[in-house]
């Protein structure tokens, strides 16, 4: 799904738009039309290969050309000639926490400031202090988001992991060859941000599975490539690992590699005190004698967690924070699925930047059975994303939702 990628540029086409002073409509188009391809549940490759992009709420003729070129060439020619009118490291700026278009311009026109480096030496050295628009607070702000970025740089959103694993996935999953496929790891254990893309793979054809996996159209390079295990990077900078593990294995080899670190030390421990040996291939007798590496366990992940006298642990909850005491003893908390979810306190309408009505919102709302749901329109404070002065507050807030 190259749903956020184009998301993400027309991102960075928005705020280079924005640095150089473009008008505003133009801008707030783009910042539209990039929450709502994000926030799209299919792959905008069908949209486009089904003549439907134009459904999208804020896609034009002219967005939808661009989103075709870079479906059919992989690049957007305006987006390529943009970047060249500012430093690239600009643009990098704007993923700092505190730092928006235009105060990236002010440090860059003021400062000659170009990239994170240069940001860290001009606070370093003081340069910041004194510049019009820029206050104590906000250079604290600012040192704060270095540091925000410096430890979550090499981690992605749980969405966007999920999104770019699918790219993997799907055309593995199509392999007659294939006998499961499946993610293992921080992505697995839904974690917030995830850094590197595990995923396994049950096959008796482990080097073929390889050879597809390294071809995959996200691929740029392959780090690493052998009988059952291959590494590669996306054109992000994301390490994706695949994994080619026998059927008997897999159960074993799932529990594994989903972790966490700590969760599997503690497993692995208990296993031990009950006379089990238990790593990526199975659960092995460890005593002495006749059953001495006798195979147990292993083909499916509950009958390891049985073996060992657990009730089964959800991978959200494999942190090591009590959950293998309650599996012990049949207690574990149930996770929240959808179906628990009551409402909404965040939603935009288009009276500001959202793509919908308040009306279609609630009917939304209703539909998912929902309680609830809160408008959270912007204010005219940030008027980039269409935020309500105070006379279309006062005329939206006397309408009516029958």
């Amino acid at each position: 799904m190259k749903n956020f990628e184009i998301g993400r540029i027309f991102r960075d086409i928005a705020d280079i738009l924005e640095i150089k002073g473009d008008i505003i409509f133009k801008i707030r188009a783009y910042e539209r039309a990039a929450q709502n391809i994000e926030s799209l549940t299919e792959d905008i490759e069908d949209y486009a290969r089904q003549g439907r992009l134009r459904e999208i709420p804020g896609i034009g003729v002219d967005l939808a050309d661009k989103i075709k070129e870079f479906i059919d060439t992989g690049k957007i020619q305006v987006y390529e000639e943009l970047k060249k009118t500012i430093p690239q490291g600009v643009l990098e700026l704007l993923s700092i926490p505190g730092i928006g278009p235009k105060t990236a311009k002010l440090l860059f026109d003021n400062l000659d400031v170009e990239n994170i480096p240069d940001l860290e030496k001009a606070i370093k050295d003081g340069k910041l202090k004194g510049i019009a628009g820029i206050k104590e607070k906000t250079i604290e702000n600012i040192s704060k988001g270095i540091e925000i970025i410096k430890k979550g740089k090499e981690r992605m959103p749980l969405a966007q992991a999920i999104q770019l694993a699918q790219e993997f996935i799907e055309p593995l999953r199509k392999l007659a060859i294939a006998k499961s496929v499946t993610v293992a790891g921080s992505l697995r254990r839904q974690k917030e941000t995830v850094r590197d893309i595990d995923i396994l793979v049950v096959s008796s054809f482990p080097q073929k599975i390889m050879d597809t996996f390294v071809k995959l159209a996200p691929v740029k390079e392959i780090l690493s490539k052998g009988r059952t295990k291959a590494s590669v990077r996306t054109s992000d900078g994301a390490q994706v690992d695949c994994r080619v593990v026998e059927n008997k294995s897999f159960g074993a080899a799932l529990l594994y590699f989903t972790g966490s670190k700590n969760f599997n030390i503690k497993l692995r421990q208990m296993a031990i005190k009950n006379g089990f040996k238990i790593n990526e291939y199975g659960v092995f007798a460890k005593n002495s004698g006749e059953e001495k590496g006798r195979y147990l366990a292993g083909k499916d992940e509950k009958d390891i967690f049985k073996l060992l006298g657990l009730s089964y642990v959800e991978p959200e909850l494999r942190e090591d924070n009590g959950e293998i005491e309650l599996a012990r003893n049949n207690k574990l908390p149930d996770l929240i699925q959808v179906g628990d979810i009551k409402g909404d306190l965040h939603a935009h309408s288009t009276w500001s930047d959202g793509g919908n009505t308040i009306e279609q919102m609630a009917q939304a709302a209703k539909e998912k059975g929902y309680a609830y749901i809160a408008i959270t329109d912007h204010s005219q404070s940030l008027k980039i994303a269409g935020g309500l002065s105070v006379a279309d507050l006062k005329k939206r807030s006397c309408r009516s939702i029958n």
